[in-house]
């Protein structure tokens, strides 16, 4: 895949989850509808928290996420065990919507770069190059917005984006 086409695709992708977020209130982002294991808010940040992880880890960049949000949003972390304090939306939207460009301009002209560890996600998938982790984390961020649109419709949001 072209360079350019795969960053047009990450703009895309990331603009319609800035939009999804932009049509989502503080409230609606706390609930956590039957059925759900997070919340909206939980899936806005995971978006930007995996993807920052993964192309540092994969990379050996220095990840740039700000204080707190591992704890908050990494895989395997729940609101359940939040503290009362968390990021509001606006500042989720801050973080989400600098990483795109910020990204870019980091890996422009590196996408064929064979990472320093493998990535493998196990059943004989293993991505070697940094096109293939971002490619990758791109599908993740759409999968997570198919969640948000989905929590939402449960909450009975019809204003999805």
């Amino acid at each position: 895949m072209k360079e350019e086409s795969l960053f047009q695709q990450m703009r895309f992708v990331r603009k319609r989850s800035l939009a999804a977020l932009d049509a989502t209130t503080e409230e609606v982002a706390d609930a956590k509808p039957e059925g759900f294991l997070n919340n909206i808010r939980w899936n806005f940040g995971h978006i930007f928290v995996s993807q920052e992880n993964l192309l540092a880890r994969f990379t050996g960049e220095e990840a740039f996420i700000p204080e707190g949000y591992i704890q908050l949003f990494n895989g395997g972390t729940s609101p359940d065990e939040w503290p009362e304090e968390v990021p509001r939306l606006s500042d989720l939207r801050k973080e989400l919507e600098s990483q795109t460009e910020r990204l870019i301009q980091t890996y422009e002209g590196r996408l064929s770069e064979e990472g320093e560890k493998p990535f493998d996600l196990g059943g004989g998938i293993v991505f070697r190059t940094l096109d293939e982790v971002l490619n990758f984390t791109i599908w993740h961020e759409g999968l997570h917005q198919g969640t948000i649109s989905a929590m939402k419709r449960a909450q009975g949001v019809e204003n999805l984006f």
